[in-house]
């Protein structure tokens, strides 16, 4: 086999190689912003008590999914997947709330009440 064509054997691999970190690093990324907005969600859980604010509130839901759409639209995500990826991000946020607001009424509430 000739130089040129283990270069061009190689090259693939090579391709496929930097193509793999890049969505590890990527990966990672998105996890530390998921760990910024868990963060947040746990300071939501905190303060909406105190407001009288459930943890669903549907216009939100909306307002959020709207924003990420016109997000995806603009960065050139698919926006089924922008739109699937948020729903399941924002059950899984809401019933995150709901139980830490149930474990803060739980604390709350004195014993024998």
């Amino acid at each position: 086999m000739t130089r040129r064509a283990e270069a061009a054997k190689r090259e693939p691999r090579d391709e496929m190689s930097d193509v793999r970190a890049t969505i590890d690093a990527l990966d990672d990324e998105l996890v530390a912003l998921l760990a910024r907005r868990q963060r947040q969600i746990e300071r939501a859980a905190a303060v909406k008590p105190s407001l009288g604010i459930p943890a669903r509130v549907p216009e939100r839901v909306d307002e959020v999914l709207a924003r990420v759409a016109a997000a995806s639209q603009r960065e050139g995500l698919e926006t089924e997947l922008g739109q699937s990826l948020w729903r399941a991000l924002i059950e899984w946020s809401i019933g995150y709330e709901e139980r830490l607001m149930g474990d803060r009424e739980q604390s709350e509430t004195p014993s024998g009440a």
